[in-house]
């Protein structure tokens, strides 16, 4: 025996809607009643027409404001769904614009830091060239110089 078997089981079971048995059981109890009760063949009938024409007009109107609560529920749901989806493509929109502004704003921002780049390296260049020139002319003038003849000095 396993460990389960003690175990109660609970079954549910789901049947269709009661509106189909109530329709029956109504002309099923209308119809016995009529046939038992005390009145000319004529009379039960009209009593069963009656009868039957208020349970068809009763029937209708049921089916009626079921289909208006269905017809309702539906409206609701698509205006629902349509609003939702609209949101939804509202916001789609406004990433996309968000997004199409923000790769503007990096490239501009690229464009800046290129631009500023070069400047500095344009910059950097012309330092450089100024520095070569002073310490080549600084060599030139420590070269003369240097090639000057001497003056000697003695001290008689």
């Amino acid at each position: 025996m396993a460990a389960n078997d003690d175990n109660p089981v609970v079954i549910v079971e789901r049947r269709a809607s009661g509106l189909g048995a109530f329709l029956s059981g109504a002309v099923l109890g209308a119809v016995v009643a009529l046939l038992y009760a005390p009145k000319t063949g004529e009379e039960t009938k009209a009593e069963i027409r009656d009868r039957v024409r208020r349970l068809r007009e009763d029937a209708e109107e049921r089916f009626q404001d079921l289909r208006e609560d269905v017809e309702g529920r539906y409206e609701r749901v698509r205006g629902d769904v349509s609003e939702r989806l609209e949101v939804a493509r509202e916001e789609v929109r406004q990433r996309r614009f968000q997004a199409e502004e923000a790769v503007k704003a990096g490239r501009d921002a690229a464009q800046k830091a290129r631009a500023d780049l070069e400047q500095r390296v344009s910059e950097s260049r012309e330092e450089y060239r100024q520095r070569v020139a002073e310490a080549s002319e600084k060599a030139a003038d420590e070269a003369a110089e240097a090639a000057e003849p001497v003056e000697e000095t003695t001290a008689d």
